[in-house]
């Protein structure tokens, strides 16, 4: 039941965050509002008993991507950019009523007793081994060679990225 309502603060918060998201004008204001979106479903993670994607979000998702975010924006000269501040409004306006009938009907299934989880044999493999340990034996057993050709992708794009990003001295020889 505690987990319960803890699924439902942090959809809120979710929610609230993610409006907060796409109607704030300024950049700052936008990674502030993202991180805590980002954190509140790191928190629904936690809550539905996630605990390993819970701290995965945390750690790729609230650092990594977060610090790339405030990179951008120091990176980027916003003032000279036009924009137009009632158009992002309007989309928040707009979008709200469609996150309030998900929200809804998450809490309608969420009354009626409908679970994801009624399998009973993936309800006996996470309690015997533990949530991190199942994904760690898939992984690296049925999708070894997937997570080593995205493990050699990211490092390529990483490589990539700092080719770009360095700056080019010239010499004169």
């Amino acid at each position: 039941m505690l987990n319960q309502i803890a699924f439902y603060i942090f959809g809120g918060i979710s929610i609230i965050c993610g409006l907060g998201v796409v109607s704030a004008s300024n950049p700052i204001y936008v990674v502030l509002w993202l991180l805590g979106a980002l954190i509140a479903i790191s928190g629904i993670f936690f809550s539905a008993g996630a605990e390993l994607l819970g701290a995965l979000q945390l750690m790729v998702y609230v650092v990594a991507i977060a610090v790339f975010y405030i990179l951008i924006i120091t990176a980027v000269p916003w003032r000279k950019l036009h924009k137009n501040e009632q158009h992002n409004r309007l989309i928040g306006v707009t979008v709200l009523p469609f996150i309030a009938l998900l929200y809804v009907e998450a809490f309608i299934v969420g009354i009626s007793g409908v679970s994801i989880t009624k399998n009973k044999i993936i309800e006996t493999i996470t309690k015997n081994y533990g949530n991190a340990e199942v994904i760690g034996i898939k992984l690296f057993s049925t999708y070894f060679w997937a997570f080593e050709l995205m493990s050699v992708l990211l490092l390529i794009s990483m490589i990539g990225a700092i080719l770009l990003g360095r700056k080019e001295e010239k010499t004169y020889d």
